[in-house]
């Protein structure tokens, strides 16, 4: 990868964090309007957002957030109060960027007219506008104004240092805005940049000869500030003053004394016990998706060797290597656990999409409500992350549409006027439990059975938010197809609540062994609630189906050999209680072989449309089996 493509990675990968920090922390704004520190976090993002998008030459981009800082600024600066209106505009800027984000990592270069939201940025506060751009010609080699000269007094009484910093840049440095915008960025981490010569504008576009100036305010010591600048390659010159208090606006006063003064020549004399304290700041690095992908196969290759290794030994009884294979055992254990710690990922990868999503739909829909989350932190497999987000969308948008009453008509019905909709997740032993739940109108009992059918809908209006009866089905689907399942519980006028079950994760997973016939097949573990073993005459047909007494109630039962065309002629059968949400099922095989570790690999060729197949396994003796999807195969199997 040339050093281009590894700065368009890394501006892609900050610019989405930084959009979803803006997206956040508008959503704390609204509700809490005078917050000081949330207005802080924003206006830090549109700043860094706005000189990344300059660094790499995305002019509209640039333009956009620019703009959008102004406005910021107002709100930091009390010229302009938040309101509702604002925040929506603001939303749909956000929009436009990641629209420019997406098409930019596609690598679509499109002329994007944002004339329109430029004026709306304008309109608000536009007389302030004009005040602020005048005040803000300030060069600092003749004057500092007044006000700023309140705020750095202010600041040293509070016990902030300020200082004057001049950095020269090296002559062949190639991008100057890029290196500026990289000091900058890295001093605004520990302390805030008061003024800038020349002004910020221009430091981001490199307009500028190879020097810099700064005032700057921090709590850090001037060794530090050095080193944050220092960090920074082709810089030839770094001097740090440290400026008095009470010095007159017609000069910058500083201390003349040598030992306040900072210059590149003295890195060598910086103290190695400080160095090493700031470099072990952070201890978190990126790795690339490909690469971790690249170590799980390794790992899973690991286990499956092992297996083999196992087989051989308790088929031909090497004792004498036995306690070096338990050995390889212990560390394969280990390296899988971590690998497995390593491809984890919060649920809040998906979840912090939603609350902005859910303000837009309660605006949309003309309804009141809340929109909690709680279990953010919870942890799943990457992969099942990466497919979790269809899934959830028509949950909650099913919630907001069909779910939550009107205003009028929850009051009339004696529930408070605004509603409430939680999205929650938390981990079950080798599961994670994910609900969305309503208080809202709830659904009929006769309805429950069928809100997973494809077409089927509770109401006969069609709108762009829910549709009619499409997504449901999907939903289920989707959850079968990362091996877990979906449960719905409701009560008409109370609400509703919907249950999904998930694999922590998809890679490597403990399994039955079965034997249907002659063909032997693995089942997930976590999805088996009971094994029994039943003659034939426990099983009583009910019209076109079959179906087993278990706790009191009739469930499906499922023969495998008939599901998978598989011709079996042994009398003892095994029934294994599968519990799919709060509908078990049976299905039935003739041998239980053993409880494995297996590796899953995902099937291609002819086999990838096969439903009935999760993936396929390497077995200890080198036999290669299919992995039952159990949710498939018990989808085709309820009683009708």
């Amino acid at each position: 990868m040339d050093d281009e493509s590894k700065y368009r990675e890394l501006f892609f990968e900050e610019s989405d964090e930084y959009i979803q920090t803006l997206n956040d922390c508008l959503l704390e704004l609204e509700k809490n309007p005078n917050e000081k520190s949330i207005i802080d976090e924003i206006f830090r993002a549109a700043h860094t957002l706005k000189g990344m998008a300059a660094t790499m030459g995305y002019k509209t981009m640039q333009s956009l957030t620019h703009h959008m800082e102004n406005v910021f600024s107002f709100v930091k600066d009390g010229t302009v109060k938040v309101s509702s209106e604002i925040i929506t505009l603001l939303f749909k800027c956000l929009d436009k960027l990641l629209e420019i984000i997406e098409d930019l990592r596609n690598e679509k270069y499109i002329e994007y007219d944002i004339d329109d939201l430029l004026k709306e940025l304008d309109n608000i506060g536009k007389k302030d506008t004009q005040q602020v751009k005048k005040g803000n010609k300030v060069d600092l080699t003749s004057k500092i104004s007044d006000t700023d000269l309140m705020v750095i007094n202010s600041a040293i009484d509070q016990g902030f240092n300020a200082y004057n910093i001049i950095v020269k840049l090296s002559e062949d440095c190639q991008l100057k805005g890029a290196r500026s915008y990289l000091v900058v960025n890295r001093l605004e981490g520990i302390g805030e940049i008061i003024h800038s010569d020349p002004a910020p504008e221009k430091l981001e576009e490199g307009e500028f000869d190879f020097e810099f100036r700064l005032i700057f305010l921090s709590k850090q010591s001037k060794d530090i500030v050095f080193e944050k600048i220092d960090e920074i390659s082709e810089i030839d010159d770094i001097i740090i003053e440290e400026i008095d208090k009470d010095f007159s606006a017609g000069e910058e006063k500083t201390n003349n004394n040598p030992d306040n003064k900072i210059k590149k020549t003295k890195l060598k004399d910086l103290g190695k016990t400080e160095i090493n304290t700031h470099n072990h700041a952070n201890q978190s690095i990126r790795v690339d998706l490909s690469r971790l992908d690249h170590f799980m196969n390794l790992v899973s290759e690991l286990v499956i060797y092992r297996n083999r290794l196992d087989d051989i030994s308790s088929r031909f009884e090497f004792k004498e290597i036995n306690s070096t294979l338990e050995q390889i055992t212990r560390i394969t254990s280990d390296l899988q656990d971590l690998v497995l710690k390593i491809r984890m990922q919060p649920v809040s990868v998906v979840f912090n999409r939603f609350p902005r999503m859910m303000r837009d739909l309660s605006k949309d829909l003309e309804k009141e409500f809340e929109f909690a989350v709680e279990g953010e932190e919870t942890e799943l497999d990457r992969t099942v992350i990466s497919e979790l987000g269809e899934p959830l969308v028509h949950l909650l948008r099913n919630a907001a549409d069909h779910g939550i009453e009107h205003a009028e008509d929850r009051v009339i019905l004696g529930k408070p006027k605004s509603g409430l909709i939680k999205l929650t997740a938390y981990q079950e032993g080798n599961k994670v439990v994910i609900t969305v739940s309503d208080d809202g109108g709830g659904i009929k009992s006769e309805n429950i059975g069928k809100i997973f059918d494809q077409g089927f809908s509770t109401t006969k209006e069609v709108n762009n938010i829910s549709g009619r009866g499409v997504g449901m089905d999907v939903v289920k689907q989707k959850i079968l197809s990362l091996g877990g399942s979906i449960d719905v519980k409701s009560e008409v006028n109370k609400g509703s609540i919907f249950t999904i079950n998930l694999p922590l994760t998809l890679s490597i997973i403990q399994s039955l062994m079965i034997k249907v016939g002659e063909e032997i097949f693995a089942l997930p573990l976590g999805i088996i609630e009971k094994v029994v073993e039943i003659e034939n005459e426990e099983i009583i047909k009910s019209h076109a189906n079959e179906v087993y007494i278990y706790r009191d109630q009739a469930i499906p039962v499922i023969r495998l050999d008939k599901k998978l065309s598989i011709e079996s002629n042994s009398d003892e059968k095994h029934l294994i209680i599968i519990s799919l949400g709060s509908q078990p099922y049976g299905l039935l095989v003739d041998e239980l072989i053993g409880q494995q570790e297996i590796v899953i690999k995902k099937l291609g060729g002819v086999l990838k449309n096969v439903k009935e197949y999760l993936g396929a396994t390497i077995l200890g003796n080198g036999d290669i089996i299919l992995i039952l999807d159990v949710g498939n195969i018990c989808a085709e199997g309820k009683i009708e």
